[in-house]
C-alpha cells in the first residue's frame, strides 16, 4: 500500500465534513485517523485550509 493513498472511508469522511461547521473539521484534526495517518491530516488541512499546528488551547489561570 502506498503512503500517499487515502482510503475510501477517509475520502468519504472528508466529503461529509464539507457540509458541517468548522468545529467538526477542527475536531477531526485530533481524531485517531488524523493523528496516525499524516496523509489524511494533510488532506484535511488542505481541503479546509486549516492551520497545520492547530489552534492554541485556552489559557488556564488558577
Amino acid at each position: 500500500m502506498q503512503d500517499d493513498f487515502l482510503p475510501v472511508p477517509l475520502q468519504k469522511r472528508i466529503e461529509e465534513l464539507r457540509d458541517l461547521e468548522s468545529s467538526y473539521w477542527e475536531d477531526e484534526l485530533y481524531s485517531y485517523e488524523a493523528l496516525t495517518n499524516p496523509f489524511y491530516r494533510q488532506e484535511l488541512e488542505r481541503c479546509f485550509r486549516l492551520d497545520p499546528l492547530g489552534p492554541l488551547p485556552p489559557r488556564q489561570t488558577d
